[in-house]
């Protein structure tokens, strides 16, 4: 179950490391997981970061960068479709 802020039912804030998260990950059930995963479909890969902090109260700083060259590589795409000659 997430940490809760003491007055309130959203989640404490939590700064892990890539590292600390993933020893941790039993603290979260496996189906809350899942259906908290299946809430995302679509967006940036820093939207995702921030609703699972929304969501969890985890925020890994080190997928920031990782997470913003994603994102600027999504967005500078070439989308146009290609036609053979």
């Amino acid at each position: 179950m997430p940490h809760t802020s003491p007055g309130g039912s959203r989640p404490r804030a939590r700064n892990l490391t890539i590292e600390q998260f993933l020893s941790s990950r039993e603290e979260l059930p496996s189906d809350e997981l899942q259906d908290m995963l299946s809430m995302f479909n679509g967006g940036s890969f820093m939207e995702c970061h921030q609703a699972v902090y929304e969501a969890t109260g985890v925020w890994i700083e080190e997928l920031v960068p990782v997470f913003q060259k994603f994102d600027a590589t999504l967005a500078t795409r070439d989308l146009r479709p290609r036609i053979e000659a």
